[in-house]
């Protein structure tokens, strides 16, 4: 079916476009919908006129998206996820997520997801540049801090140090097998003393009986 763009439908077609679409498309979405009517040769003439106010509204969009597009270079937008202790996430962040952050931010509801490029799914904390196409011929680029919620700080900080305890405990000696150390040493440092210490003086008694024996 041949149809007469009244509006823009980015990117199938803009305003005053006459283009041939499938008749369910144009009668289950385009035409209820007043995007597009039938192309008969009443409708024809209004193409010219369609056109004219198209560009006219282009124009004033496209500053205004502008507009948009150097507030988003100066800024950017955190995104809280659950993490685990190495910064993975429990999922992912797309661009629904950043193209939802962008609307919240720049108080508008016609960011589309689509106009968001990331080269796939951020798994992990830190920032990223993504860039975004918001209209015809005007794009930006937007940080995206990606970090973990209070609940994950909390969360690892606890696995953290009780990751900690564990490394400490295993470099601590069990103390039973301290006793048996301290005793060890102890028998070895006794058997190392000077046995003739301890040999009893001869009294002069004796060495004088020895004498005469000798004799």
């Amino acid at each position: 079916m041949k149809v007469l763009f009244l509006n823009d439908l980015r990117p199938t077609a803009r305003a005053g476009d006459i283009k041939d679409v499938k008749n369910g498309f144009a009668r289950n979405f385009l035409i209820p919908n007043k995007i597009a009517v039938v192309a008969t040769e009443q409708e024809l003439k209004r193409a010219t006129k369609l056109r004219e106010e198209a560009e006219q509204r282009r124009s004033l969009e496209k500053k205004d998206w502008e507009r948009i597009s150097e507030q988003i270079k100066k800024e950017s937008i955190d995104i809280e996820v659950k993490t685990g202790p190495t910064g993975r996430l429990y999922g992912s962040v797309n661009n629904t997520i950043i193209a939802s952050k962008l609307c919240e931010m720049t108080n508008r509801e016609d960011i589309d997801r689509k106009t968001i490029h990331i080269s796939s799914p951020i798994r992990t904390t830190g920032t990223y540049t993504v860039k975004v196409n918001l209209f015809e011929n005007v794009s930006t680029e937007i940080k995206v801090n990606v970090m973990p919620d209070e609940e994950s700080k909390q969360l690892n900080k606890q696995m953290e140090e009780v990751s900690k305890l564990i490394t400490k405990e295993e470099n601590v000696l069990d103390p039973s097998f301290e006793d048996v150390l301290a005793a060890a040493e102890e028998n070895i440092q006794s058997s190392n003393i000077d046995d003739s210490e301890n040999v009893p003086e001869e009294t002069n008694q004796e060495v004088e009986e020895n004498k005469e024996a000798q004799e």
